[in-house]
């Protein structure tokens, strides 16, 4: 795996709630928005963060397996 690919998805930026940016991520990953509603407006930025993060792993993953 070409861990270089990595600094695009550190790049991305800070995120404030880690708790609503995992949320982010299993709701992007699962295809469901399971967690969205329960966000509050202050700490949405960071759960869309989450998916953000969550589609550059995708596309790194993705990416790897055509390499191989």
């Amino acid at each position: 795996m070409d861990y270089s690919k990595l600094e695009e998805v550190i790049g991305i930026g800070y995120v404030c709630d880690v708790s609503s940016a995992k949320k982010g991520i299993i709701d992007f990953l699962s295809g469901e928005d399971t967690y969205r509603d329960s966000i509050s407006k202050d700490r949405f930025n960071s759960y869309k963060k989450g998916r953000e993060i969550a589609v550059e792993i995708e596309n790194i993953l993705n990416e790897n397996q055509r390499d191989n």
